[in-house]
């Protein structure tokens, strides 16, 4: 009985991490995708209304991501304090920061942390410019991270239920 109960715990545990490597890695394409929107969003913000990007990130635009929300806070005070010169450089510490947090790879990282190019140019053809590239460059980390999620989820998940059913072959 107490064998059987074990059993059914471990298969459940196992289909259990299963699940949860799986969320994780829809989570990261989530992000993905509402940084994408994040950039689209100031970028829009900017051209529309003409407010500087302190402004912008400080009061109108949000995300569904609190810790981008933070995030951009964090810039905003950067930006405003101005004791920094650059608000390139403030947007690419910024996120080199929250890497860690954000779950992000270096190539994602570097990909939005070039991207304060497209809000500190010199002109809005030269911010625009800037702004294509990082998207071009932003969907195909998207669609990379699209495909080998679906290839990642059906080996965690097998590997995950296999691992659980040879523990439980093993106890028995």
């Amino acid at each position: 009985m107490l064998k059987a109960a074990g059993s059914i715990l471990i298969v459940a545990a196992s289909v259990g991490i299963a699940q949860s490597l799986r969320r994780e890695l829809t989570e990261h394409l989530r992000l993905l995708y509402e940084l994408r929107r994040l950039l689209v969003d100031i970028a829009s913000a900017a051209f529309e209304s003409m407010q500087p990007v302190e402004i912008l990130l400080g009061c109108f635009i949000r995300t569904r991501d609190e810790r981008l929300n933070g995030l951009c806070a964090e810039i905003a005070d950067r930006l405003m304090e101005k004791q920094e010169k650059n608000g390139e450089e403030i947007w690419r510490s910024s996120f080199l920061k929250y890497q860690r947090t954000l779950r992000l790879k270096d190539e994602e990282t570097e990909v939005i942390a070039c991207a304060g190019s497209a809000f500190f140019g010199k002109s809005v053809d030269e911010n625009q410019r800037h702004l294509t590239l990082a998207l071009e460059r932003l969907d195909f980390l998207i669609e990379a991270a699209r495909g080998e999620q679906k290839e990642k989820q059906k080996v965690y998940g097998t590997v995950s239920v296999l691992c659980g059913l040879m523990l439980v072959i093993l106890f028995l």
